[in-house]
């Protein structure tokens, strides 16, 4: 990879991970499903010269549904609240990694993929990574929030599901009606089960609408984009090994922003994590499937992703084994 690339991948990673920690102070000001909305609210306007509410090819339109309801409700739902939960953010970002394995026991079981052995292993150890951390005394606190992002990871790889048959669709398309038609059910949300939504927009400062912008416009705009213009240049086998960076930026940025510092068993747990999630990337990269690129996200994914993979982060499809990012 040139040096220009390498630099380019990293600085991409850095924005995937810090959509985590970035997001917990988005939380701390806004409720979480009022942020989510407002975050979709921002990438939608930021689409929409892009996008201009093209439709995808005839016979598309359910996937299309699936999609937009896994990642733009769903994943962003979830992993907000669970960043509003938590008292500490690392095991978040790295419960964020069981999108991967999710994936490929979604793609043997609906889809009938074939699975390695080694595969298999891999995904093993990833839970078995995240259950360590659960079990870490101190995060007692936090396992219903731990539960929470596991429902996160579950709807991005469910998203990436969809977005198989979603192929041909522009990655504008995509995210534009994903990022549209989650206003509206985010914002229900937010009026159901949360108050002070309108007290929280008056007070917001340039810090509280800077987390709003980043969210939107830094992770799932611009490291997306980024990411798809790598895969132009380099097969996607050579691409997502990157993606367990991720987490590494994620807890480091957490570490600063918050003086937060892991204990041993969370380290540890999450270096198996990373591992298993590295192990998995590699071999299905590897198995000569063709690379679906498109939620989060050229535009999106997951946040990474948020996955929440970026990409994840998370919503722009990344390739199916990727990490999320917001």
């Amino acid at each position: 990879m040139q040096a220009r690339h390498l630099v380019a991948i990293l600085f991409i990673m850095a924005l995937f991970g810090s959509a985590y920690p970035v997001g917990k102070l988005g939380v701390g000001h806004f409720p979480p499903f009022e942020f989510a909305a407002l975050r979709s609210t921002v990438l939608t306007l930021a689409l929409l010269p892009l996008w201009r509410f093209a439709h995808p090819q005839k016979g598309q339109g359910w996937a299309l549904v699936g999609f937009c309801a896994s990642m733009g409700v769903g994943v962003y739902a979830t992993m907000y609240t669970a960043l509003g939960m938590a008292d500490t953010v690392s095991p978040i970002v790295i419960g964020t990694q069981l999108s991967i394995p999710f994936a490929v026991v979604l793609g043997r079981l609906v889809l009938g993929e074939r699975v390695r052995p080694l595969t298999w292993g891999a995904i093993v150890a990833a839970f078995a990574g995240v259950l360590l951390i659960a079990f870490e005394p101190a995060l007692a606190r936090d396992l219903p929030a731990l539960g929470v992002i596991a429902a996160s990871a579950f709807c991005y790889a469910t998203a990436t599901l969809f977005a198989r048959s979603l192929r041909s669709v522009s990655p504008f398309v995509m995210n534009g009606w994903m990022a549209a038609s989650a206003i509206l059910p985010l914002a229900l949300l937010s009026v159901v089960f949360e108050t002070g939504q309108w007290q929280a927009i008056r007070s917001a400062g340039p810090v509280a609408w800077g987390v709003v912008l980043h969210s939107a416009l830094a992770v799932s705009l611009l490291a997306h984009v980024g990411m798809f213009s790598l895969y132009r240049h380099y097969p996607v086998a050579h691409v997502i090994p990157y993606y367990v960076l991720m987490p590494v930026f994620g807890v480091a940025f957490t570490l600063l922003l918050f003086e937060e510092v892991p204990s041993t068993r969370t380290l540890f747990g999450g270096a198996i994590v990373i591992l298993a999630t590295w192990v998995v990337n590699r071999s299905t990269a590897g198995s000569g499937r063709k690379p679906r690129v498109g939620a989060q996200p050229a535009t999106e994914v997951p946040e990474p992703p948020p996955g929440p993979t970026t990409t994840p982060p998370p919503e722009t499809e990344p390739p199916r084994t990727e990490s999320r990012a917001p």
